[in-house]
Formats: structure tokens, C-alpha cells, sequence
């Protein structure tokens, strides 16, 4: 790993970025996992409800009496609080620390989760929407950070995890969640007992994980480069290469999420619970994203990447392009889990961090949140106007296919990291 050929291919500043960044296989290895299980058990909240809320569209939806674009901007708004947070949140998470962010933003996501159930109309249903967006930038922000910066050697298995405990969140949230609405009757249940979840993760996050984990490299003057090339500043090109690979990737999943269950209900007659599996796998295959930081710490981490913007390309031609059975999509919605969250999203946090010094990781982490989320936002609008003018198969066909090819031009267009 320490060779320059190695750093080289691997896109990897190899230097340590603090004597109290642990390796994974040292003595202390096995606190420091229980305490990396902890931070991951934080995301894994977030993405129920996140996920959840898909599911029961079809239900508020009814409820509010919303159009189409209405439904679908509902279903993706979130993602503009987490946008509009990302870069104000890596200042704060550099400045005044990760681990009160992190507990602040559990906080306003989890009020805010529960206060979805109370809305009585579109406005403040957006509103609760986008709070609990700013709740989930927050904790994206100072998590990865964190993450990134304590585990610097193994920086692709963390941030791996992290992603993994997503995944798991995306597909245990809509089962869950499905399964609370069809025993209550009621789709404003999941949504005050996600929110009320997220209040205890909380409390166990204050209590087991400690400052000296969280702050790592925080208000350090600068890194040694341990052999590597100097680290240039904040806004480099492979930073914005890479924040351009955030935006197509951020755009053309979240849309594609949003509506994924409202397509499979209305084009293919699937039952809500066949939906809601199908919807699921997407987050049983981002589990994979630890074997995936596995690899991504190992190999080219920009080629690793491209393969997944085309593997995600591929699958959109599946989903969309034929009129694929129950059996069939599950197994695409899991390897599309596996192309955008193990792979993607995995190297594109992973190759921004070690593009900048580690004096930078907060802010790099919430310029990765605003690039992901902030276009994310409109996904769900643009994905449902395209469906209403050129119906589901042309529309996702654009949504999912398409689009992620930016992605794979701005990772084809970021220079290779050199070494001395």
C-alpha cells in the first residue's frame, strides 16, 4: 500500500493523517469497530425513513389528493435540505466539531421524521420534508468526515460500512414500514415510530462514542504527505470531477427512487408488497459496499467507478426496457444497489477526501452532500414530468440511463493523483 506505483493506481495520498487514525487490524481494532458499528447504527435510521417514505406515496398521495409532479416532488424534496446543508454543515463540522453535529442533526431529523405524520397539507408535509433533508446533510456531513478521517488507512471499508448500514436501512425500512401500515391502517404510523428510533440512537451515540474518535485531523495545520505529491487546495479538479460525478449520480438515483415503487404499482400492476420488496433490494445490495470499500482501497479507484456509472446505465435498461417479472426486478433493484451505493457513492466520498488535505475532510464531505443532493431534489419532479409527457419506459430510460453517462465522463476526465 505505501509504494508510489501502488498510491498511484489506487488514487490514494498515502500518508498518515494521524497517529490516532487506526488500523483495523491493530490491538485496538476491535473497540475501534464497535464504535464504527455505532456511527453506522446513526445512517442506518436515516435510510428507513427515507426509503419508507416511497412506499407510502401511493398513500399520501391519495390522502392530499397530489398530482403526479406534486407526488414526485414530494418523494425528493428532502434532498434539497440535505443539499442546501451539505457545505454549511462541513464549515461547522470542522469548526465547532463532528460529534455535537452529529447528534444535533439526529435530533432534527428524527423531530421532523415524526412531524411528517402530523402535516395537513402539501406545504407543510415539504416543509417537514426538507427539515428532515437538513437533519440527514448534517449527519452525512460530520459522519463521513469522521469516519474518513479515524479510519484513514482503511478509509474505503469505513466509508464502505457506513453505506452498508445504509443499505440495510433501505431495505429493512420499507418492510418494516409496509408492515406497520398494513396492521395499523395508517401511513402515519412508520413515520412516528422511525422518528421516535432515531431519538434513541441518538442517546447511544452520546453515550459510547467518544470526541477523541470523532475529531480526528480537526484543526490540524496540515499532513504529511508521506511520500506523495503535496495536497493541493480545497477546490482542485479532481474534487470538481468528482463533485460532477455526485451530481449525475445524485440526480439520476433519487429521481429513480422516489417513483421506483409508483412505476412497478402502475405499469406493471405489482401489489404494494411486491413493491415494497422490490424497492428494498436496492438497499439489500448496498450492503455490499463494504466488500466494494474492500475493493475500492485496493484498485483504480476512477476506473472502479466508471464501472459503476455503466453498470447502472446497463441495469436502467432492464428495469425500464423490458417488462421484467416480480423475480427479475428484485434482482436488478439489487445489483443497482450494488453500482450506485457500493460503488459509487462509496468512491466518489472515498476519492474526495484523498484528494485534499485532512484539515479539509469536513468541508470536502458537505461539498460531496451539495453536489449529491442539491440536484437531487428536482429529480423527482423532472423523472415525473418526463413520465407524464413520454410515459414510464422512455422516462426511465432517460432517468436511468442516460444521465448517469455524465458521470462517467467526469470520472474519465479526473487526473490521476501523482507521487514523487
Amino acid at each position: 500500500m505505501s509504494s508510489p506505483d501502488l498510491a498511484r493506481d489506487n488514487d490514494v495520498a498515502a500518508r498518515p493523517e494521524s497517529s490516532a487514525s487506526l488500523s483495523l487490524s491493530t490491538s485496538l481494532g476491535r473497540r475501534a469497530l464497535v464504535i464504527l458499528l455505532v456511527l453506522d447504527l446513526s445512517y442506518l435510521i436515516n435510510a428507513m425513513d427515507r426509503q419508507v417514505f416511497a412506499v407510502l406515496l401511493p398513500d399520501i398521495k391519495a390522502t392530499y389528493l397530489l398530482s403526479g409532479g406534486q407526488a414526485g416532488t414530494l418523494s425528493t424534496i428532502f434532498t434539497l435540505g440535505m443539499g442546501l446543508a451539505g457545505i454549511p454543515a462541513g464549515y461547522l463540522a470542522d469548526r465547532v466539531g463532528r460529534k455535537k453535529l452529529i447528534l444535533a442533526s439526529l435530533l432534527v431529523f428524527s423531530v421532523s421524521c415524526a412531524l411528517q405524520a402530523a402535516a395537513v397539507g402539501v406545504a407543510d408535509m415539504a416543509l417537514w420534508r426538507i427539515l428532515s433533508g437538513v437533519g440527514e446533510g448534517m449527519q452525512n456531513a460530520a459522519l463521513y468526515a469522521a469516519v474518513g478521517a479515524y479510519f484513514a488507512r482503511h478509509r474505503g471499508v469505513a466509508i464502505g460500512s457506513v453505506n452498508a448500514a445504509f443499505g440495510l436501512g433501505a431495505f429493512t425500512g420499507p418492510l418494516l414500514g409496509g408492515a406497520l401500515r398494513s396492521a395499523t391502517g395508517d401511513w402515519r404510523i412508520p413515520l412516528v415510530v422511525f422518528g421516535g428510533l432515531g431519538l434513541l440512537i441518538l442517546a447511544l451515540v452520546y453515550l459510547t462514542v467518544p470526541r477523541s474518535v470523532t475529531e480526528v485531523g480537526r484543526g490540524s495545520t496540515g499532513a504529511d504527505t508521506g511520500g506523495a505529491a503535496p495536497l493541493p487546495g480545497l477546490l482542485n479538479q479532481r474534487v470538481v470531477c468528482a463533485a460532477c460525478a455526485a451530481v449525475a449520480g445524485g440526480f439520476t438515483i433519487y429521481g429513480y427512487l422516489g417513483l421506483y415503487p409508483t412505476y412497478l404499482r402502475e405499469a406493471h400492476g405489482f401489489t404494494p408488497a411486491q413493491a415494497s420488496w422490490a424497492a428494498s433490494m436496492f438497499g439489500l445490495g448496498a450492503v455490499g459496499s463494504v466488500l466494494c470499500g474492500v475493493v475500492a482501497d485496493r484498485v483504480n479507484q476512477r476506473a472502479f467507478n466508471m464501472a459503476g456509472f455503466l453498470g447502472i446505465a446497463v441495469l436502467g435498461i432492464g428495469i425500464f426496457g423490458f417488462a421484467a417479472p416480480f423475480p427479475i426486478q428484485m434482482i436488478l433493484s439489487l445489483l443497482l444497489g450494488v453500482a450506485f451505493t457500493g460503488i459509487v457513492y462509496t468512491n466518489t466520498s472515498s476519492l474526495m477526501q484523498r484528494s485534499v488535505d485532512v484539515r479539509y475532510v469536513g468541508r470536502v464531505s458537505g461539498l460531496f452532500v451539495a453536489a449529491m443532493y442539491i440536484p437531487a431534489s428536482v429529480s423527482g419532479y423532472v423523472f415525473a414530468a418526463l413520465q407524464a409527457h413520454l410515459g414510464w419506459r422512455a422516462a426511465g430510460l432517460v432517468q436511468l440511463s442516460v444521465i448517469p453517462l455524465l458521470g462517467l465522463v467526469a470520472m474519465a476526465a479526473m487526473p490521476t493523483r501523482r507521487t514523487r
